[in-house]
């Protein structure tokens, strides 16, 4: 299974005229070991430095002349990117891919180090939003006033420095009361995946006060105003209900009124429109007559030219036949010398065909003019007809004219009835706005301010501390830690109980140990659940069980725990199985013991040799000029 998180993939330090130093990381298991000041726990601080941290990095002869820190991580499922920071502070230049120079050109992305919820532009809310986190909120006090989550939140848990791994106070708080809650949230939503936005402030004292004083002032202005809004318009407050019950009767009234006055207007105005419905259709039907009577005039003329034309071929044809024993009138030829191509007889038929033809004609005529008789007719009726409608239509509206006035007089009653109403409705609505403010006044002033017993309930639950108490026992039976590993937790002091005995009351070495191993457990914890987090842990100095007192005496001896501690076999199993669990995230280790003789197979390793001159010296090299 895929898993979103964030693998750290080299530290470099650059400036002008000087060879980068620098580390390269691999994803699982990494180990820093070797002497004392060679730069372990300034990798950590510039870690730190990196992922939003404000402290000045501390200042020695090996960093001088380094201006800048590129850090390049890889976020699974998205790609690679790299941070670069001037060692002096400020904004980050965002790259893609891995990059540990300026050299390269690329477009960059400016991010501020600042937190800030509301917008994209800095490098809190460029990775909350990679890991799904971004918008969430955590209380940060008793009294359940939230912040957003910032990634900083999470990075004081991710790095854990020399001093804190075994310090004697929770592995999830810092030793600031003032920022214990918030804390304590930040912890109960890597647990739960769920943040604090359900929950209900409950205002502290101060706040309490100050809120109340505002809220009286508040109501007190309102009142003010809707007084003055009442005196300035309302000069006869006590008589406004009766007002208003004499308006409503008025108003019912008028409408009564009104919809008898319009009542014979809406029959006139509905017999007008049928009656220019109707004038519409007699216009229509008279315009197609008079259409059709100027056509069949037409047609008229075309059989008459007919009926001339056929006259005179008929009697063109009876010429012809006459003539057909006489001499040529054209040539003189005589009778028995002509040869006709038509005969007699053809002309005959042709003088015969136009008399019939004639016949037709005539009679088409006579059915036309009957025709156009009967169109003549109905056009005079339709003529008397729309006649009629209009004389009909002139009266509706002459009716509709003298009846409108009533009906525009009621209209303005009635709207001058509702402003008046309307008016003391809202009257009304001022008295009521005002005596609801007195309510609220008085139910302000007798309220009583917070006690702690409001406060909301901000512990975490019991059910995903016992799953997450069975991870840190699983992994300490895996490191082959002395005892039964029973895991338990103090609610209290928010650790961790191991076989009964708190965790703040073993020696520093073990208390080192366990630190670690709550680390590491709620990382698993998240994967296995697949809940947020950002996959990677910073451990400094988790074995310090195994220290040599003579070579570290501000440590001070070895406790009677401690002892028994470095008698097992836990630093082996340790590196053992963070490199079984590899695939689930990324774990930097810095000692400064020597690790097993097979670490080479269960990390990915730096040693630093310091001055015995055997290989690399440190996080910088003694001579740094190029």
């Amino acid at each position: 299974m895929t898993h979103k998180g964030l693998i750290i993939r080299h530290l470099v330090f650059t400036g002008p005229n000087m060879k980068p130093a620098g580390l390269d990381f691999e994803p699982g298991s990494n180990l820093i070991y070797g002497a004392s000041n060679t730069g372990k726990s300034f990798t950590l601080k510039s870690l730190d430095f990196m992922f939003g941290g404000k402290k000045q990095l501390p200042d020695f002869n090996e960093r001088k002349g380094y201006e800048g820190i590129w850090l390049g991580f890889s976020l699974e499922g998205v790609g690679d990117f790299t941070l670069f920071r001037a060692i002096s502070g400020g904004s980050y230049k965002l790259y893609d891919g891995l990059v540990k120079s300026a050299q390269i050109r690329q477009k960059v992305k400016t991010l501020s180090s600042i937190h800030n919820s509301k917008k994209d532009n800095n490098l809190s809310q460029f990775l909350l939003k990679y890991l799904e986190l971004a918008g969430k909120l955590v209380a940060k006090n008793i009294a359940g006033e939230q912040d957003s989550l910032s990634f900083r939140n999470l990075v004081e848990i991710l790095l854990v420095n020399e001093t804190d791994i075994q310090i004697e106070r929770s592995p999830i708080e810092s030793g600031n009361s003032m920022t214990r809650t918030k804390e304590r949230s930040v912890f109960r939503l890597l647990l739960t995946g769920t943040d604090d936005s359900s929950i209900v402030t409950n205002d502290n004292e101060n706040t309490f006060i100050t809120s109340k004083t505002a809220r009286l002032e508040m109501i007190g202005e309102m009142i003010i105003n809707v007084e003055s809004k009442l005196a300035e318009n309302y000069p006869n407050i006590d008589d406004l209900q009766t007002q208003l019950k004499l308006l409503d009767e008025q108003f019912k009234q008028i409408q009564i009124d009104l919809e008898n006055a319009q009542k014979p207007i809406i029959k006139l105005v509905e017999k007008k429109r049928s009656l220019s419905v109707d004038i519409s259709k007699i216009s229509t039907r008279l315009e197609e007559v008079q259409l059709h009577i100027e056509r069949f005039k037409q047609l008229e003329e075309v059989y008459l030219s007919d009926i001339e034309r056929l006259k005179a071929l008929e009697e063109a044809s009876f010429i012809l036949s006459l003539s057909s024993d006489l001499d040529c009138p054209l040539c003189g030829a005589p009778a028995e010398m002509q040869k006709h191509t038509e005969s007699l007889r053809s002309i005959g038929e042709m003088q015969n065909a136009s008399l019939v033809e004639i016949k037709k004609i005539e009679l088409q005529r006579s059915d036309l003019k009957d025709t156009v008789h009967s169109l003549e007719s109905e056009k005079e009726k339709l003529k008397a007809v729309l006649n009629d409608l209009k004389i009909n239509l002139e009266k509706v509206e002459k009716e509709i004219s003298l009846l409108v006035p009533d009906v525009n007089k009621s209209r303005l009653e009635l709207g001058k009835i509702i402003e008046a109403r309307d008016h003391a409705r809202k009257g009304l609505s001022f008295l009521e706005q005002r005596d609801e403010l007195f309510v609220k006044r008085k139910e302000l002033n007798n309220l009583k301010k917070p006690s702690k017993a409001d406060n909301p309930k901000l512990n975490l639950p019991a059910n995903e501390v016992n799953e997450f108490c069975k991870v840190v026992s699983k992994v300490l039976k895996q490191w082959e830690f002395p005892g039964d590993c029973n895991v338990s937790f103090d609610y209290k002091t928010y650790d961790l109980r191991i076989d009964g005995k708190l965790r703040v009351d073993n020696g520093k070495g073990v208390r080192a140990i366990i630190h670690a191993a709550f680390k590491v457990a709620l990382l698993l914890y998240c994967r296995d659940r697949e809940l947020p987090h950002p996959g990677f842990v910073v451990l400094d100095t988790p074995l310090l069980t195994y220290r040599d007192p003579m070579k570290n005496p501000r440590l001070g001896d070895l406790t009677d725990d401690e002892k028994a501690l470095a008698k097992t076999s836990v630093k082996e199993r340790f590196f053992e199985h963070l490199a079984s669990i590899s695939p689930l995230g990324q774990i930097i280790v810095l000692e400064n013991i020597d690790p097993p003789e097979n670490i080479e197979d269960l990390a990915h390793v730096h040693l630093f040799y310091g001055n015995t001159g055997e290989g690399r010296y440190g996080l910088f090299p003694v001579s740094t000029n190029v």
